[in-house]
């Protein structure tokens, strides 16, 4: 009885000091024991530095087209102006981004000629027509060549030049005169800057990137095909088609509905789904 009685007059004694503590408005050290000095109420506040660590206005442009870590680190930490970068170092970043963009026209005009399809028939990377499509790319003739024609150099040239210069800066343009859109054209198909236009939720970004790229936003959606298949990631926003926009596989027939995101409002703020 008296060991029981001790343990209680001790409990009481340390909550007594607790609630002491808790009501002053006295300062306890830290378990540590270190020393906490105040700093004086009229101190400037420390400063702040920021660091940019993402540019990114259209997903899927830097992050395709560079693969470089030091190069996209160095690109996402930039203005859309490139401002302060060198010349060799911008040189360097714009060529490997050029070749990504040449690789990707070459690549489409080489499946052109592996699926049976001519050049009028097949994709239009960018709207262009292939040069060639299929081993005429190369100059040994066979779809297991390595080196280039002249025809091929020049041609992958001048796709990579006009998708550059119609994506970069990557920034998103407002033209007040078209309806907006992510994948508005300012102008004609061949106009620098080539987009206008926002993005609106249910945009399915990635799908009308390649379906541009690959073949100049021609890609009626469809149901799974080779060529649906080039412009196209394959995730789309809903298992309702009518709910998606700028996708090139339907979703009727995938099979996979851990992939598709609520329905989203039109009119009620903030306009994205309930959540699950």
């Amino acid at each position: 009885m008296t060991t029981l009685i001790h343990r209680s007059s001790r409990g009481a004694l340390a909550l007594t000091l607790l609630v002491a503590a808790c009501g002053s408005d006295s300062k306890l050290p830290p378990a540590d024991g270190a020393i906490v000095i105040d700093a004086p109420k009229d101190a400037a506040p420390p400063a702040v530095t920021y660091t940019q660590v993402e540019h990114l206005a259209r997903p899927g442009i830097n992050e395709a087209l560079l693969i470089t870590t030091g190069y996209l680190n160095g690109y996402n930490a930039t203005a859309p102006s490139f401002a302060g970068v060198d010349q060799a170092t911008l040189g360097a970043v714009v060529g490997e981004a050029k070749t990504v963009l040449k690789a990707v026209y070459l690549g489409s005009c080489l499946l052109n000629g592996a699926l049976g399809l001519t050049a009028a028939q097949g994709v239009k990377p960018a709207g262009m027509t292939c040069h060639a499509v299929g081993a005429a790319v190369w100059t040994e003739g066979t779809l297991a060549g390595v080196t280039l024609t002249a025809a091929s150099v020049t041609a992958a040239q001048a796709y990579a030049d006009k998708v550059f210069s119609q994506f970069e800066p990557d920034v998103m343009r407002i033209d007040t005169a078209v309806t907006s859109n992510y994948l508005t054209l300012c102008g004609d198909a061949s106009s620098t800057p080539l987009l206008c236009g926002g993005r609106r939720l249910r945009d399915d970004t990635i799908d009308i990137t390649y379906n541009y790229l690959i073949n100049g936003a021609g890609t009626p959606k469809g149901a799974y095909n080779q060529v649906n298949a080039l412009t196209s990631d394959g995730v789309n926003f809903s298992s309702d088609d009518a709910q998606n926009s700028g996708n090139t596989i339907a979703s009727t027939g995938i099979v996979n509905p851990q992939q598709y995101h609520a329905n989203v409002s039109d009119t009620v703020f903030p306009y994205s789904a309930a959540p699950l």
